[in-house]
């Protein structure tokens, strides 16, 4: 819980981030990066901490985001990509 309107720094990466969406249950976040990254942050995992992965690298830049029962990912280059939690392609 956050007590003051300071800047806080969750996590970082090499890359700028395109785009955000938030996980279905609450708890996290996706980021899209402009070098074709996608990044899961957890704000409380397992042992109760919070975690980071890097879940896959799209075909472009991700210019959009979602996640449900999947992971819908779309870029620049008109192909929208499902993933699974763990980043394994589902469908093309």
């Amino acid at each position: 819980v956050l007590k003051s309107n300071k800047g806080l720094k969750l996590y970082s990466t090499e890359s700028y981030v395109t785009t955000l969406c938030p996980s279905p249950d609450g708890h996290g976040v996706l980021s899209g990066h402009v070098d074709g990254s996608i990044y899961r942050y957890s704000f409380e995992d397992a042992g109760g901490g919070p975690s980071q992965a890097k879940l896959a690298h799209h075909t472009s830049i991700p210019t959009a985001l979602a996640w449900g029962e999947s992971i819908v990912a779309a870029g620049n280059d008109g192909k929208v990509i499902f993933y699974d939690v763990e980043g394994v392609v589902l469908q093309l």
